[in-house]
């Protein structure tokens, strides 16, 4: 049976390239059972994962006729050796040496003539713990139905090898319309084209801000940071950095300055970034801008397509304290969460696809060099799990997500929250950021710096 593609999976299918591919992906870390080495755990799951067979989205293709419009129709001959395969790293190996072959195996493009997935596992580190990393297309799924499938796959407690998340039937996964894949694509694309008066009018009254309810002195920004490396022409290679942050200091933070568990995740990223680049001798003079992707599920909807709007935040200034850096992303944060809740959820989806068609037109007519960027890095919450999860009898013990870079941001950084801890994936641009593990270490810092101003600000009378 076959199924549209919708505007926005169209929009990541075309930016698919060499130099930007459109992976997306988790690293996890387990800890194999008591008594038992990681090569025996990894060769039971590995028989179990060889075993299954793919289920919608993952036994689909994107076909893209020479008359009619796209659609997702189905696959051919599935191989499961090509797509759930086995690593063994250099005896007793780091987990820098972890991070620099994922890097690498996140570097090509998924073949287009299979279905778009693929799960690494990844033994011989020196803790004797092994890795699971899982490599997709992003219009395959957005965050929240990544995240619900790939723990749908692991248990709470330690077990039989529950199916993959690409044999999945989740409830509420079901797409509408799939029996008319060219009605249905007319259809969705009429729903963004009319939902754009909506869009142009709320963005004239905020222009003029001579609407009650707009925000013209805050809310998004795209186009209003600074050309820094960040922003250097995208190559082919990737660079990976992890850190984790525990959940509950989080929190207090959060709650000492007024804000979220996502604002101090902003605020981390921000000042350590702006360290780094001071240390490259390129503190930038202005605010750097944010793409920060939002969610428009209900908690409810698992449903196989994309459902994600974009919200552009000005960060603290470059020279701030860590306190007056904090509260400028609070204010920034909620002043663009209330213009894009103004927005229809199409009119919200068009914002960002407007932004960066101008941006993509700007690059493409040779304005790159006198035109700021539309945003300097993309920051990204995908969710939380609670307790502890197993794959098998082997225990979860860090989830790492890896986004996509696409032009203009040459850093994405995606986190995730299991058991406690909040876990960073920083991917970089490596031509331009060859390094972001000097940036995962000056966030540590700048968070130990947002705890010692958290503790002063509860004691202050």
């Amino acid at each position: 049976m076959h199924r549209p593609i919708p505007p926005l999976e169209l929009a990541f299918l075309w930016l698919d390239r060499p130099q930007t591919p459109s992976n997306v992906g988790v690293v996890m870390l387990f800890e194999p059972p008591r008594g038992q080495d990681a090569s025996r755990a990894v060769r039971e799951i590995l028989k179990a994962y060889r075993a299954a067979r793919p289920v919608a989205p993952f036994d689909s293709v994107p076909v893209f006729p020479v008359l009619g419009l796209p659609h997702w129709g189905p696959a051919g001959r599935y191989r499961p050796a090509l797509h759930v395969l086995h690593h063994r790293l250099p005896a007793a190996a780091s987990l820098a040496q972890l991070w620099g072959l994922v890097a690498q195996l996140h570097e090509p493009q998924l073949d287009r003539s299979r279905p778009l997935f693929e799960a690494h596992f990844i033994e011989g580190l020196a803790s004797g713990q092994f890795a699971l990393y899982i490599k997709s297309h992003h219009a395959t799924w957005d965050g929240r139905t990544a995240l619900a499938r790939i723990f749908a796959s692991s248990s709470p407690a330690p077990g039989p090898v529950l199916p993959p998340f690409f044999a999945l039937t989740l409830p509420g996964t079901a797409r509408a319309s799939a029996a008319a894949p060219g009605i249905a694509s007319l259809y969705d694309l009429r729903r963004y084209v009319t939902a754009l008066p909506e869009l142009f009018a709320r963005l004239a009254a905020r222009g003029t801000g001579g609407r009650a309810g707009s925000h013209p002195s805050g809310g998004n920004m795209p186009f209003a940071g600074p050309h820094t490396r960040l922003n250097e022409p995208i190559e082919a290679g990737r660079a990976l950095a992890t850190f984790s942050l525990p959940l509950e200091s989080m929190r207090g933070v959060a709650h000492a300055y007024g804000g979220t568990l996502n604002d101090v995740v902003v605020a981390v990223i921000d000042a350590g970034v702006q360290d780094y680049l001071a240390a490259c001798n390129e503190r930038p003079r202005q605010p750097l801008v944010a793409m920060c992707p939002i969610s428009q599920r209900a908690a409810d909807d698992l449903e196989a397509t994309l459902k994600v709007a974009t919200l552009f935040v000005r960060l603290g200034p470059p020279r701030a304290s860590v306190g007056r850096r904090m509260a400028a992303i609070v204010a920034s944060t909620a002043a663009a969460k209330r213009e894009m809740l103004e927005l229809s959820n199409e009119a919200a989806q068009d914002y960002g696809a407007l932004a960066f068609a101008l941006s993509f037109a700007a690059h493409a007519l040779g304005l790159g060099a006198v035109t700021q960027p539309i945003v300097n890095l993309v920051i990204s919450n995908v969710g939380s799990v609670p307790g502890k999860r197993y794959l098998g009898r082997s225990r979860l013990v860090g989830t790492y997500p890896i986004s996509m870079i696409a032009e203009p941001p040459g850093l994405n950084v995606t986190t995730l929250s299991c058991d406690g801890h909040m876990d960073f994936g920083l991917l970089a641009n490596r031509a331009s950021v060859p390094d972001p593990d000097e940036i995962a270490r000056y966030c540590g810092e700048a968070f130990e710096r947002l705890q010692h101003g958290a503790r002063r600000r509860k004691v202050r009378p």
